[in-house]
């Protein structure tokens, strides 16, 4: 094996000098800090695959006197093997282990006896070897693979380790990005981006702007009430899908009229539910009806052809509870518009779940509920941007029809980024530091 020093006044100088000389797929032996800056040790990994053996010692000349000889084997007995010298006695080892366990097919004899009997023990002992030969050399494979994925990994966190310390504005970007909720991955691929020589003030408005841009707002002109068609709210339980449709109705009234308005439930499930509604409904002037089939709500539909707009409030599913599917295809069929409603205050994990579900043959838009309540709101932007969901409006509150909001993407930025955690959600410096150098090598 040939093995190549590399050394330059930083880390990421010497791993790009090694890597335009030995490739993207070379082995790292060592690194360390010398007098002229860091100094790394590589091999290539086409000279890693050539290597069967234990590099032999330097033969003693046949010159050589007594004494020297001796001296000499009392050297190298001594002598500690090096780096490379020990990753080739690995190597040899495991293809030693691959050539010492031959298949026994081998040792068989080419005339075997006619029994059939032992001709069936043969062949089960020819496929055991086989399988057995096989699934070492695939161990064997797996391990040289974990290996290099773990040098990928460290170079990966040397490379973002060098680019904090060139610019500790974007350490400091993506503790704030992920304190106010957004994933690390998100947090990740923002400040790799974040220009240089920027002042704190303009760091805030550069990455404020980022987010805006990559949030899809419906504009007021364009929202629910004002293109009107049929629209089935949809989402898990508890997220506010009643009071959302009661609070959309009263607008719709408000400014159209009773008239103008069709109301309908599907929610025979809960109790309770459909008086809810339509509590709603009478105040507002506007019958609610019922459908619990297709065909209820095609023949509803029909009637209500003529209404400005028609909303539908929907029994409240889990994500992965198995009616969702139902739910959808009755609605798809039925050419109604589905908006999903998105809880501010669950995980962002289970957000991200929840739209993966519900939006399987599209979705018209989502709307957040219960801000109110939230005390970070960048998972559930984080989500919402990463599906490029259309937002419709938000919801601050209970009561109809005041707390619904047309969402402002100013207004939703400037609240994600003010957030911060309690003191006991907060990670400390070294931890900080771990966790960035992680997702930068994982990608997570």
């Amino acid at each position: 094996m040939k093995l190549k020093k590399f050394t330059a006044p930083t880390t990421r100088e010497a791993l790009q000098k090694l890597r335009a000389e030995l490739g993207e797929d070379a082995i790292i032996l060592s690194t360390k800090q010398t007098a002229a800056g860091t100094e790394v040790l590589a091999a290539s990994s086409q000279d890693l695959d050539t290597v069967t053996e234990k590099p032999a010692a330097t033969a003693a000349p046949l010159s050589w006197t007594k004494a020297e000889r001796t001296q000499f084997a009392a050297q190298e007995a001594t002598r500690q093997p090096t780096a490379a010298e020990k990753i080739a006695q690995q190597v040899a080892a495991q293809r030693d282990v691959l050539i010492n366990r031959a298949p026994v097919v081998h040792q068989i004899p080419q005339t075997l006896p006619e029994h059939d009997m032992i001709s069936d023990v043969a062949k089960r002992r020819s496929q055991a070897a086989s399988d057995a030969m096989a699934s070492e050399q695939t161990a064997v494979l797996e391990e040289i693979k974990q290996m290099r994925q773990l040098l990928k990994d460290q170079m990966a966190m040397i490379t973002w380790r060098d680019a904090l310390e060139k610019n500790p504005q974007r350490g400091e970007l993506w503790n704030q990005l992920t304190q106010s909720g957004f994933s690390p991955l998100f947090a990740r691929t923002v400040v790799e981006k974040l220009p240089g020589g920027l002042s704190d003030s303009q760091t805030q408005e550069w990455v404020m702007n980022v987010i805006k841009k990559n949030l899809n707002v419906v504009p007021g002109d364009k929202d629910i009430v004002e293109t009107g068609g049929t629209f089935a709210l949809v989402g898990p339980t508890g997220v506010g899908k009643t009071t959302t449709t009661a609070k959309l109705a009263a607008r719709c009234v408000v400014k159209y009229g009773a008239d103008s308005l069709g109301l309908i439930t599907t929610d025979s499930y809960r109790i309770g539910a459909q008086d809810q509604l339509r509590i709603y409904g009478k105040i507002l002037g506007v019958q609610v009806y019922t459908a619990q089939t297709h065909a209820d709500l095609a023949q509803l539909r029909t009637s209500m052809q003529r209404k400005r707009l028609i909303l539908i409030d929907t029994v409240g599913m889990g994500q992965r509870d198995s009616r969702v599917a139902e739910q959808t295809k009755i609605l798809t069929d039925s050419h109604v518009k589905r908006v999903l409603l998105l809880n501010a205050t669950s995980q962002p994990e289970t957000l991200d779940d929840v739209v993966r579900h519900y939006k399987s043959t599209g979705l018209s838009g989502a709307i957040l509920s219960k801000l109110d309540e939230a005390i970070k709101i960048g998972g559930v932007l984080d989500v919402v941007m990463r599906h490029k969901l259309a937002l419709h409006y938000i919801a601050t509150g209970q009561r109809v029809p005041e707390d619904l909001f047309p969402a402002d993407p100013r207004v939703l930025v400037h609240r994600a980024m003010r957030a911060r955690s309690s003191q006991a959600f907060q990670p400390s410096s070294e931890e900080l530091k771990w966790k960035m150098a992680q997702v930068s090598a994982t990608g997570i």
